[in-house]
Order: structure tokens, then sequence, then C-alpha cells
């Protein structure tokens, strides 16, 4: 069984595709109205995220040389970013439990959303092209 140490690139990858993924199945939910589905997704995206950071403070960012392409305190700053966020979905969410009914209430939280998937997306590509290349090295 890999520790938290053993992570490897490969494993890290892996939990950056299924965040994306517990994002796009959330984002999928509120398109049909389904705040308790949405609400799932977010809880896979909650538990995955704090697994993961929790390695990468611990284990990872903690190696970063002076001379990384950006310092930890970015990596860690989006971390608190990224979790707010979530945060703030599950309040929005655990406010509203019903099935949203009207197209336009479907978007607004369709729209919503994207700024949460895009922060996500942004943060794994420079972990992919700072963090992940820097300690390999």
């Amino acid at each position: 069984m890999e520790t938290n140490v053993d992570k490897t690139v490969a494993t890290l990858l892996h939990e950056h595709a299924l965040m994306l993924r517990a994002v796009r199945e959330m984002r999928l939910a509120l398109l049909q109205g389904s705040i308790g589905d949405a609400c799932k997704a977010l809880d896979t995206l909650q538990r995955l995220h704090a697994a993961h950071i929790a390695v990468e403070e611990a284990h990872w960012i903690v190696r970063l040389g002076p001379g990384a392409r950006w310092q930890p305190k970015v990596y860690l700053a989006e971390h608190a970013k990224l979790e707010q966020m979530i945060l703030d979905w599950r309040r929005r969410l655990t406010a509203d439990d019903r099935l949203v009914v009207e197209p336009l209430d479907r978007l607004e939280l369709l729209d919503a959303s994207l700024p949460l998937q895009h922060l996500l997306e942004h943060h794994f590509e420079r972990e992919e092209k700072g963090l992940f290349v820097e300690i390999n090295a």
C-alpha cells in the first residue's frame, strides 16, 4: 500500500483527473437541477482535495528550492482559495436542497461553478509544469 510519502507524480496526476471528474459531475448535476447529486459530487471533490493537498503540503511543496518557478506560497495560496471555494459551494448547495426546475436558475448555477473549475485546471497545470517537474529533477 502506498503511503503519503510514497505518492508518485503518476498518483498525483490521477488524483487531479479524479477531482476534475468530480467537478464535471457536479456541473452536470447542476445542469440537470439535481442539488442532491451536485452535493454528492462536491463531497467527492472535497474529500479528494483535502487528502491531495495534505500530501502535497507535507511532502512536496516543502522540498521546493529557492529557485523554483513558483514559490511555495503560490501553491499554498491556491490550495487555500480552492478550499474556500469548495466550502462556499457547500454552503450554497446545502442552503437549497431541492430540485431546480427553472432553466435560467440551472444556467445561473452552472455559470457560477466555472470559477471553481477554472481555478482547479489552472492550479493543476501549475503543479504539473512546476512542482512535479522541479521535485523530480
